[in-house]
């Protein structure tokens, strides 16, 4: 319902300056204070009324208008179905007057503040949807009185663009000076400042209808009295459920939180360790997973790749300077026993003994390793590639095959997981994309037992079969572990070279030389937009709903929104190199690009990708006309991107010979693990980071035991 729609305050106070200073204090808004307390001179006027209200039946109040309202919302968000239409509605079947719109960022906040009728706050979609400040669908809103005529919103003069605008409100939002202080904010909206005394005392006074329990609509005899209450309650708005009677926690500084220091806060921090015996790491790699009791590593082989599991603790010192334990592994036996071994003593066993397990595969020719392969959570490899078009699912402990999937006509050329494992994408000469459902292991599905057949002269009926054991096996049937395929989407006109999942943005995203970048919906399998760029050699998806796009050939890193708007573009000059791998970081704010010496990718001249669609979905986006921005980068070398603007902002660079073949985060951001194709395994990690662990350890009663025991598998 619009009259309970989500709530969200006005965090920022300039709206004038060219450059917005998160840095200044005063760049933000009062947030211990309600929207009607912040300009002291209008405050004093809805004290008067406070005070010199008397009703017998009204109690008195500061503010006649509320901060949320169906006609706050419809405000916001009239240019966006369905609340156009929805907008259209409430003003009786047309637009309000196009003055008293939407249309100016800094003229709603100086409305806001200054008028007595006007203590709104904002909605959710002004920190994440900048479709929400154009006019996506040309729709004629009117005139003002000054002839203009209204469009998409003026915004300040800090923003470049609405994406530029959402970037900064939402980081704005997330800030430290916010996180300080939104406590009070919500005291105001959800707390003990909602109501009583409390509420006096903060001028947070609001109508009495607004309040959860004051009129019981159920009372009401007269449906025409009824109606006209819900009529009144639905105009002045409603205000949330009191939630908290005592006031709200202050929100831990960033610094103070353990789980939020990557190595994306302080790169320059980072430290690189080189893991001995390479011979024994099963590299060069052309993926790997790195979890909180182990490292998955597979070689380049790929469908028959080796398959090592190594035992590893992050964070934990092994007290002769390394910042983590590990221990090589060798097979499905001695990969789960054995002590942790401390880094840089010497071996005592040889290195015949640490052959790793091969997958069994036949390879299709002219695929990219690294692009069909992937780990999931519980440490199993999925592979693609193979000569007889299928998916294969592999234990990490002997590499035995667990499961073989079909759906494609020709070989998979390329395959993703989603990052909590539960789907999987498949791309394939055949031109199609594949969307699978993947299960846990140890996934049980309940059916119910079959129906026998019916009897005939020819088949008696065959009686049920009574004994535990056998209702048992009826009723329980083991799932496959792949399931599908879930959706066959299609569009690609050629063979389809990368594709990403994101369940939480419902989206599949998709490229392929003859079509360009494809949106699907993961939900119906439908196509939901097509972005035309003349080459996508890879493609990767951000939490935050960024789609990356990287093109070989003309070396250019490309971002859009998940609506297919470009966001920026970056070119790599001078870059003689190549980029072999992509991977998004746990917030979404960033990428890690592993660069070698050649390319990875079969290049084609296309200047252009022609249109067999002629229709919305697939309006033709330009990246040409974006400002460029040029960055010199050197080989080989991981490069830190910021995924907005898609600056390098550090470089960790490698020797040479050192070509990054694959790369892995752990879940936590804290540690990176990077393959080489000198056959080298090492970690960069901040080693204070670890000091830092140890000392809450600490601090919550740890005595030194347990650490170097891995009791139970953690979930990536």
């Amino acid at each position: 319902m619009l009259v309970q729609y989500p709530v969200f305050p006005w965090i920022i106070a300039d709206y004038q300056s060219k450059v917005l200073n998160l840095d200044d204090p005063s760049a933000f808004r009062d947030l211990s204070k309600p929207v009607g307390a912040l300009n002291p001179e209008r405050l004093k006027k809805f004290q008067e009324r406070y005070s010199t209200f008397e009703d017998p039946i009204i109690p008195k109040f500061h503010y006649g208008s509320h901060y949320s309202s169906a006609g706050t919302v419809l405000y916001y968000l009239f240019r966006m179905e369905p609340f156009t239409t929805l907008s259209i509605q409430l003003q009786g079947g047309k637009f309000d007057h196009a003055d008293r719109m939407f249309s100016d960022l800094s003229g709603t906040w100086d409305s806001v503040v200054e008028d007595m009728s006007d203590v709104k706050e904002l909605v959710p979609e002004m920190f994440y949807l900048p479709e929400v400040f154009t006019n996506i669908n040309s729709i004629d809103f009117g005139t003002t009185q000054l002839g203009g005529k209204l469009d998409s919103v003026e915004l300040p003069p800090w923003a470049e663009n609405p994406v530029d605008f959402v970037h900064k409100h939402r980081k704005a939002l997330e800030s430290e000076h916010v996180s300080t202080h939104l406590h009070h904010w919500i005291d105001l909206i959800f707390g003990y400042k909602q109501r009583g005394k409390d509420a006096v005392m903060a001028n947070n006074v609001f109508f009495y209808i607004t309040y959860e329990g004051t009129v019981d609509i159920d009372k009401i005899a007269d449906p025409v009295q009824r109606r006209a209450m819900q009529d009144q309650i639905a105009y002045f708005g409603q205000t949330p459920s009191q939630l908290l009677t005592v006031p709200h926690m202050k929100r831990k500084s960033l610094r103070d939180v353990l789980q939020l220091q990557t190595i994306f806060r302080n790169p320059s921090e980072l430290k690189s360790y080189v893991l001995p015996n390479p011979e024994r790491c099963n590299v060069p790699a052309s993926t790997m997973l790195v979890s909180n009791d182990s490292i998955v590593v597979v070689d380049i082989n790929v469908p028959a790749a080796h398959v090592a599991l190594h035992q590893w603790q992050p964070n934990t010192p092994d007290g002769q300077g390394t910042p983590f334990l590990f221990h090589h592994g060798r097979n499905a036996a001695s990969s789960t026993s054995g002590a942790f071994m401390r880094m840089f003593k010497g071996s005592t066993s040889s290195g015949e003994d640490y052959e790793f397990p091969r997958a069994i595969g036949f390879a299709a020719s002219a695929i990219r390793s690294s692009a069909i392969v992937a780990v999931t959570c519980d440490k199993d490899i999925i592979t693609g590639g193979h000569a007889d078009c299928s998916v294969k699912l592999i234990s990490p402990d002997g590499a035995r095959t667990i499961e073989s999937a079909s759906g494609h006509l020709a070989p998979v050329t390329c395959l993703a997981l989603s990052p909590d494992s539960n789907y999987l994408v498949t791309g394939s000469r055949d031109t199609t994309v594949i969307l699978w459902r993947i299960h846990q292991a140890g996934f049980i599905h309940k059916k119910n037992p079959p129906e026998p057949p019916p009897a005939t002269p020819r088949t008696p009926r065959s009686p049920l079969p009574t004994s535990p054991s056998s209702m048992s096996n009826l009723l329980e049937t083991r799932k496959c572990r792949i399931e599908g395929p879930m959706h066959v989407l299609r569009g690609h006109l050629g063979e389809v070279i990368s594709c990403a999942v994101g369940p939480d943005l419902g989206l599949v995203v998709s490229s392929s030389n003859m079509s360009g970048v494809l949106l699907h919906s993961l939900r119906t399998g439908r196509l939901i937009k097509k972005i035309h760029v003349a080459e996508a050699h890879a493609v990767s998806l951000s939490s935050q709903g960024i789609i990356l796009v990287w093109s070989e050939s003309k070396k250019r890193l490309s971002s859009f929104t998940v609506n297919g708007v470009p966001i920026a573009t970056s070119v790599l000059s001078p870059f003689s190199g190549g980029v072999s791998c992509i991977e998004i970081s746990m917030d979404g704010h960033f990428a890690l690009i592993g660069t070698c010496s050649s390319s990875n990718y079969k290049c084609e001249d296309n200047t252009e990708v022609a249109d067999h669609e002629p229709n919305k979905s697939s309006r033709k986006v330009d990246i040409s006309e974006q400002t460029e921005i040029r960055q010199s980068v050197n080989v080989p070398s991981i490069c830190f991107v910021d995924l907005h603007k898609l600056k390098v902002f550090h470089t960790l660079e490698l020797g040479k010979g050192q070509d990054i073949t694959a790369i892995a985060l752990n879940k936590e951001n804290t540690n990176l693990l990077v393959s080489t194709a000198d056959k080298g395994l090492m970690v960069f990690t901040d080693p204070a980071l670890s000091l830092k662990v140890v000392d809450q350890m600490l601090r919550l009663g740890w005595e030194g035991d347990g650490l170097l025991q891995s009791s139970e598998s953690h979930r990536c």
